[in-house]
């Protein structure tokens, strides 16, 4: 059961992904060798999880109980954008996360803690959104007075600061994703 318990860890925090992208996670954590095997393992410790009622099986993907989604091309990129947040460290992902104060639900809020040091942002997976949706979330963002303590008190850590990454193209008042994270890892 060693295994289902780290495939629902990862599942616990990014909610929906194909076998593919839960190997790629797990693979080098549980000494699984790349290829076919990794994703066999991982497709296994997965459907056992959905015969246990722990995880739900849909149409190439397994997803939480409490997600809803289908997997769509928006979800799928989200997934594996969150999915590169492994590479430098166990994150903490509030996927999806309603911030009931300014109602808005950014894709994600991470927060990467790497030795004695943490990173937080909000992350944006643009795809084709409009540029004025995507605007009236940074907007609200950026206005909400309580942010940092609304953050602080979600991850129990403080946060002094947060960018707004997009992965994608960004707008005004936002990084994008991939360029960030290779500047400041």
């Amino acid at each position: 059961m060693a295994h289902e318990d780290k495939v629902l860890e990862v599942m616990r925090s990014i909610k929906i992904a194909d076998k593919h992208t839960i190997a790629e996670i797990i693979g080098p954590k549980v000494g699984w060798k790349a290829g076919v095997s990794r994703v066999n393992n991982t497709y296994k410790a997965s459907k056992t999880l959905v015969d246990l009622g722990k995880l739900v099986q849909g149409p190439g993907f397994f997803r939480t109980h409490d997600c809803r989604s289908n997997y769509s091309e928006h979800a799928a990129l989200l997934t594996k954008t969150l999915a590169e947040l492994f590479k430098y460290g166990d994150p903490i992902i509030a996927r999806e996360h309603l911030i009931s104060p300014i109602s808005i639900r950014p894709d994600a809020l991470c927060l990467i803690r790497k030795n004695s040091k943490a990173l937080f942002f909000v992350l944006e997976v643009r795809i084709s959104e409009e540029e004025s949706y995507l605007r009236q979330k940074v907007t609200a963002l950026r206005n909400f007075e309580d942010a940092l303590p609304y953050f602080s008190n979600l991850f129990q850590v403080r946060i002094p600061h947060f960018p707004i990454l997009v992965k994608g193209e960004p707008i005004e008042g936002t990084i994008e994703f991939d360029r960030y994270l290779k500047e400041i890892m």
